[in-house]
């Protein structure tokens, strides 16, 4: 099965969308929630962390003023863009399994409802 591919209707997904909703996205032909597949995000987290890590490994010895912060951020913007990148081209769409619905909370009998006076 090829990649960003709904798999119950086989629909093509957009590339961004598994990027943008990694957690829950609906297929456009069939409207099935899918989520992108644990091995998917792993590979691309680790992608980000490696490009992440050469970034502040390059950058770590930059001076001036803002000397100390400048690899921090610029391998939190390697680590952000190459993981998304990584996503939107490796992602492996799976159906999301049913979220059960939360019951209610009951308070205990005798209850007052926790104001003190």
């Amino acid at each position: 099965m090829a990649v960003r591919r709904c798999p119950k209707c086989l629909a093509v997904i957009p590339a961004g969308e598994p990027a943008a909703f990694s957690d829950g996205m609906e297929c456009p032909g069939c409207k099935t929630r899918l989520e992108v597949a644990t091995g998917s995000r792993m590979l691309a987290t680790w992608m980000g962390l490696a490009a992440g890590w050469v970034v502040w490994r390059l950058t770590r010895g930059s001076g001036g003023t803002l000397g100390w912060v400048l690899p921090v951020v610029y391998s939190f913007l390697a680590f952000s863009f190459v993981s998304a990148l990584a996503t939107m081209f490796t992602a492996d769409l799976r159906i999301k399994p049913a979220e059960p619905t939360p019951e209610p909370l009951h308070a205990p009998a005798g209850s007052h409802g926790g104001a003190h006076h």
